[in-house]
């Protein structure tokens, strides 16, 4: 019996890094995003010692912070941020 198992390495406590899929979706979608230059070059610098937790959280700050290339979609977007005040439109 071999005394390495998978479960050891999950439950070790060492956080997962961060997976081929979340680093794609970063790479080709923060650029598209209102998030100033400095942050967006600082999670760069720092994607080969991310954690997958990590990457999970900047993928949601990408996905709200998103910025829309469908006019119709901008404009939903603005009236469900409220940018329109409470007009009845």
């Amino acid at each position: 019996m071999n005394n390495y198992d998978w479960i050891d390495e999950a439950l070790d406590g060492e956080p997962t890094p961060i997976t081929d899929t979340q680093w794609l979706i970063i790479e080709s979608n923060i650029y598209h995003t209102s998030i100033p230059v400095t942050q967006i070059e600082s999670i760069i610098s720092s994607l080969n010692t991310m954690s997958e937790i990590e990457a999970q959280q900047i993928i949601q700050t990408i996905n709200e912070n998103k910025i829309e290339k469908d006019t119709r979609k901008q404009w939903l977007k603005m009236f469900k941020d409220g940018v329109f005040g409470h007009r009845d439109i």
